[in-house]
């Protein structure tokens, strides 16, 4: 039994949505600032709950995906700030059809498939994307990730006929 363990991390890039959510969000604790000697108290407390909003904005655009291979199973975390890690997935290669790189000839019989899609990438455009095609109940899971080569080999040498490198 191959019981390689494997950790990779990637950082999701602040795209111009998490930026507008943070400028946004500072913004409307200058605004409740800036009325509070108009509502005073009304403008503190709402001042207290928009601070509040902006580091949970902040914490939830600080974005890390941790990738774990131990002997035949990945698992995908998603780490929040440096601070708070949450399970996104997990599949067991001896469930998964297939894994290819983006593109790859192999997943055009996957293409028009009714699925469900979970993504996490870094959002780079230049980052290589693989995707894994699982079978979980009566659905078809279509996983989106960017594994390095040590994370697909261990892969590979597990399940030579499923990864596709």
């Amino acid at each position: 039994m191959n019981n390689d363990y494997i950790e990779y991390m990637i950082k999701r890039k602040t795209n111009a949505t998490s930026i507008a959510a943070r400028i946004g969000s500072i913004l409307f604790v200058v605004v409740c600032v800036m009325l509070y000697p108009i509502l005073n108290f009304v403008a503190f407390g709402i001042s207290i709950i928009a601070a509040y909003l902006v580091r949970y904005t902040f914490q939830s655009t600080n974005v890390e995906y941790e990738y774990i291979y131990l002997g035949g199973e990945c698992r995908i975390d998603k780490i929040m700030s440096k601070r708070k890690r949450k399970s996104c997935t997990k599949f067991e290669l001896d469930k998964v059809e297939i894994i290819a790189p983006e593109g790859h000839e192999s997943l055009k019989g996957y293409v028009n498939k009714d699925c469900v899609l979970k993504k996490y990438v870094s959002g780079d455009k230049d980052a290589k994307r693989y995707i894994v095609y699982e079978r979980r109940d009566a659905n078809l899971v279509e996983i989106i990730f960017e594994p390095n080569e040590k994370l697909l080999k261990a892969m590979q040498n597990y399940s030579p006929r499923k990864v596709i490198i």
